[in-house]
């Protein structure tokens, strides 16, 4: 059974066994008005979810629904950024504890997991259903999307489409991406509007001052408003003219901010999406007028250039440093016993370029154009070597990754720790405790990921080691 059928057979189990004629078991229990860290499924307590149900609800009526896929499997973090707006517009928020990146099958369960017991519990709107997501849990959200067939809108943070599926006429839900200005996956977003504008997938893309995150309270809110506004196009809420005003208002305000902070093409997104999105439902005919008016425009036209500029210079920059990085592996592969040569030095003089720029006090498109190559390139490393290490066991190849990830950002913590845990699993009880008391010199705290971990048996009967950890636990 593919995934897309399992899910979809989930669905129409779940909502056959919880028609609206059957009595919904809700969990008196459970507070309203609050975060509740953990609630765990009715039909299997090794599942849960982090979740917020609005102070007013009430099983008298239906309300819309957002499940929330997190990468690292912390459902309280969407939930917490979600919280207000679920307040505001009467939604209930649900993040999963046991979805993260990995195998496509404990999203599956997971999914699967919420949407039956929130069925068993709460009074649902299942036309009114929703799924958000950031990193990997967006490229989740966007797969049970796809496969299940039974979400009004999608809300993706920091990614986009998984590489298997592309933006297709057959979907039927709206797609509001969001990216931080510093984001690594910034341009990959960006660059989805036109495919998803293609597919004829009503869409808007939003950027926030961040780099590879969740996005911030106000900008969750601004999605979930957004979200209703097409909730009403489409006929699925009723229409509103007190919310609609107040809404148009509350974006000519953004309007009026991003242009006396000079930030044109924020602007003429923002008009455009504005233009779209209220037609119909208010008069937008001096909207789109604007928005032809800030395109064609001087500072309009710079705007754009700008902002097509930094993508590709990103670009250029990932290649360069893919190719200069491959370029050292085949020397390396060449002669074991040398770390690879890079005759003009260009590596590190490029990754050194981009550390200063990227520690600049003022925002500018060099400034994000670093960050977001820098930060990309380390989060890759980072992956592979952990890969490398802890699934394909091949622990030289996985301290190269590691080693080049600590020249891209030497002040993290992180590559050191697992430098540390690759070398004691090759037996280099040397370099193992070299690296691990430079881990914990940058800040790594975490005690128990090495006292849990087996690979750190060979050195813990080393007096160094009993120092480092005696200054960790103090």
């Amino acid at each position: 059974m593919t995934v897309s059928s399992f899910v979809r057979l989930s669905v129409m189990v779940v909502l056959t066994a919880h028609s609206t004629a059957n009595a919904i078991a809700q969990t008196e229990s459970i507070p309203k008005g609050q975060v509740v860290e953990k609630v765990e499924a009715l039909n299997d307590p090794s599942q849960s979810y982090a979740l917020y149900l609005p102070t007013n609800y009430t099983p008298d009526r239906k309300w819309p629904v957002l499940y929330a896929f997190d990468p690292g499997a912390r459902g309280r973090v969407p939930v917490e950024r979600f919280k207000e707006a679920a307040e505001r517009y009467g939604w209930i928020v649900l993040g999963s504890n046991n979805s993260r990146n990995g195998p496509f099958k404990v999203v599956v369960n997971a999914w699967n997991a919420m949407l039956t017991d929130i069925h068993q519990r709460f009074a649902i709107d299942d036309e009114r259903s929703y799924a958000t997501g950031f990193s990997g849990g967006a490229r989740s959200a966007i797969t049970v999307a796809v496969g299940c067939k039974c979400l009004a809108g999608v809300i993706a943070g920091g990614a986009g489409f998984p590489a298997d599926i592309t933006p297709s006429s057959q979907m039927h839900f709206v797609f509001f991406a969001v990216a931080g200005v510093d984001d690594f996956n910034y341009a990959e977003l960006q660059s989805l509007q036109e495919p998803l504008t293609k597919a004829g997938i009503i869409n808007r893309f939003q950027s926030f001052e961040g780099r590879h995150e969740w996005p911030p309270v106000s900008v969750a809110t601004a999605a979930v408003a957004w979200m209703e506004v097409h909730a009403i196009q489409a006929g699925k809420r009723p229409r509103d003219d007190g919310f609609i005003n107040a809404t148009w208002q509350q974006l000519l305000n953004e309007a009026r901010a991003l242009e006396e902070s000079k930030k044109y093409y924020e602007k003429y997104q923002l008009y455009r999406d504005m233009a779209q999105s209220f037609k119909g439902l208010r008069d937008v005919a001096e909207m789109e007028t604007k928005v032809n008016q800030l395109r064609d425009s001087r500072e309009g036209k710079a705007a754009i250039r700008e902002e097509q500029g930094q993508i590709r210079k990103q670009r250029e920059l990932e290649s360069q440093l893919s190719s200069l990085i491959a370029t050292r592996d085949r020397a390396a592969s060449a002669n074991p016993n040398e770390e690879g040569f890079d005759s003009a030095n260009l590596l590190p003089r490029i990754l050194n370029d981009l550390r200063k720029q990227s520690k600049a006090s003022d925002d500018s498109g060099q400034r994000r154009v670093a960050r977001r190559v820098l930060d990309g390139l380390f989060i890759g490393l980072v992956e592979q070597g952990t890969g490398l290490l802890q699934t394909e066991k091949n622990y030289s190849e996985s301290i190269k990754r590691f080693k080049l990830a600590t020249e891209v950002n030497p002040d993290r913590p992180a590559p050191f720790f697992y430098l540390a845990w690759a070398y004691a699993a090759n037996g280099d009880k040397k370099k193992s405790l070299q690296s691990l008391n430079t881990a914990v010199e940058k800040g790594f705290s975490d005690a128990a990921m090495i006292t849990g971990n087996k690979a750190f048996d060979s050195i813990r009967n080393e007096p160094e080691y009993q120092q480092i950890m005696a200054r960790l636990k103090k």
